[in-house]
């Protein structure tokens, strides 16, 4: 058992799913939180499906699946194997467009412009996404883990401060949608990130270690944001930076950092997939996401993320297609 390459690749797939939406807080209200008390089921729901998935996202991998095409060849017809390839390019610039125009929302924080932002944190992206499957392990191993420290001491200290109100009332069964949603469209670009790192696993013990692991990681920090946004009286753009503001100006800042990086780690992500259909030479084609990030974060997420997670589901389904020859 390598414990270091099991939590390396653990580290990558929180990094995937832990980016734009999810530090600001924007996703696990949207998905989550406005459905009061019912959210928490939804989270217990999300983190056994993220073990799960992202299990055998591994192992096929592991198993030698280098090329996701031809797995949803195995599995469609050639008419809808065209439908999806157009499916993930399309949703490879809507998230990195989520990404880009948060990271310019945030970087204001700091006095930049906010296109100027747009334009170094896509310059930073696509460099690291430039660099591979080592870049891609590497930035996520450094950036994670100061990514849940400050996602954690935030949530408790705010969470400490207020109490727990009532949620909204709204039909049970919304939530449960809901999740399945959120699961969807996040697993469309981690199934795609855990493919191409299935490698790195020597054996299917290793797989379901790092897939546990990662999955609780983002169970637990679903868990400590849904605390504190179940009390906001005002849902912001970026609630978890406002809170952290709002508690203490040092934490506010770590908070805009750490957010910062967040989106880092989906857009790393996403241009890795990218130069993993396409090679590294066709990075550059990914600048045209300034086009969209002309509206805002909240809008993106709210709009976007929805639609994305009812059709991504055609999309990670074919890894539970079996690979003969598996070890």
């Amino acid at each position: 058992m390598r414990f270091r390459v099991i939590t390396a690749v653990a580290l990558a797939y929180v990094g995937t799913v832990i980016g734009a939406g999810f530090a600001s807080g924007q996703e696990v209200w949207q998905f989550f939180s406005r459905f009061g008390a019912h959210g928490l089921w939804g989270i217990v729901l999300v983190t056994a499906i993220f073990a799960m998935v992202g299990a055998v996202a591994l192992d096929r991998g592991r198993q030698g699946l280098e090329n996701f095409a031809d797995l949803l060849h195995r599995v469609y017809s050639p008419r809808i194997v065209r439908l999806s390839e157009g499916m993930i390019d399309a949703f490879l610039f809507a998230g990195l467009s989520v990404a880009v125009a948060g990271g310019g929302s945030t970087l204001t924080h700091f006095g930049l412009n906010a296109w100027l932002g747009k334009l170094v944190t896509l310059a930073i992206i696509l460099y690291i996404g430039y660099l591979g499957v080592d870049g891609v392990m590497k930035i996520n191993a450094l950036i994670v883990p100061y990514l849940i420290f400050v996602i954690v001491i935030t949530s408790f200290i705010v969470g400490y401060r207020q109490s727990a109100v009532p949620g909204p009332a709204i039909h049970s069964w919304h939530w449960f949608l809901s999740a399945l949603l959120y699961v969807s469209y996040n697993l469309f670009t981690a199934v795609l990130v855990l493919v191409g790192l299935g490698g790195k696993m020597s054996s299917r013990r290793e797989v379901w270690y790092a897939a546990g692991l990662g999955g609780m990681i983002l169970g637990f920090l679903l868990y400590v944001e849904h605390r504190v946004l179940t009390v906001l009286p005002l849902i912001q753009d970026l609630p978890m930076l406002t809170v952290a503001n709002h508690a203490n100006s040092h934490l506010g800042t770590l908070y805009a950092v750490s957010l910062w990086l967040a989106l880092l780690t989906t857009g790393v992500g996403i241009a890795f997939v990218f130069r993993q259909r396409y090679g590294s030479h066709k990075l550059l084609g990914l600048t045209l996401v300034l086009i969209l990030t002309q509206w805002s974060f909240q809008t993106l997420v709210s709009h976007f993320y929805p639609v994305m997670g009812s059709l991504s589901v055609i999309l990670w389904l074919p890894v539970f297609v079996s690979i003969r020859g598996a070890k």
